[in-house]
C-alpha cells in the first residue's frame, strides 16, 4: 500500500529539484521546491502543518542542509528529514540535536531509491 505525502524538496541545483519534483509527482506524492535553505524555511513555515517530509542538499551556498533542518524542527521537531549529497556521508557529522528521524540520499541516486526511501519512512516496518 503506497501513501502520498507533501514533501518539500530543498535544492541548490535546479536539475537535482526537477528530476526530484518529477519523481515525487509521478509516485503521486504533492511536491514544493524551493532553490536555497532561506526559501524553503519560508515555504515549510507557511505549511508547516501540512508537509510531511523534508528532503534537502546537505551542501548549499547561502545555508547547509543541516542548518536548514534545525531551523525547520523548531516548527516541527519530528518531521523527517532526508539529507541528500555527492560527497560521501558520515552519520557522526549530523548535529546530535536534529538526529533523529534523519536519512541519507546518496547523489547521483536513481528513482527506485528516492520512492522506496520515501515509502520506508511512510510506512515503517514493524
Amino acid at each position: 500500500m503506497e501513501i502520498m505525502a507533501k514533501i518539500i524538496v530543498i535544492d541548490d541545483e535546479e536539475m537535482i529539484r526537477s528530476i526530484a519534483e518529477r519523481i515525487l509527482k509521478k509516485g503521486g506524492h504533492e511536491v514544493l521546491t524551493a532553490e536555497n535553505g532561506r526559501t524553503g524555511i519560508e515555504k515549510f513555515n507557511a505549511q508547516v502543518d501540512q508537509i510531511d517530509i523534508v528532503i534537502c542538499d546537505i551542501n548549499m551556498d547561502d545555508l547547509s542542509g543541516f542548518d536548514v533542518l534545525r531551523e525547520i524542527r523548531k516548527s516541527n521537531r519530528d518531521i523527517p528529514g532526508i539529507v541528500s549529497s555527492g560527497n560521501p556521508y558520515n552519520p557522526d557529522d549530523v548535529p546530535k540535536e536534529i538526529n533523529e528521524h534523519i536519512y541519507f540520499l546518496q547523489k547521483p541516486y536513481r528513482a527506485s531509491q528516492l520512492t522506496e526511501l520515501i515509502q520506508s519512512i511512510l510506512v515503517p516496518q514493524s
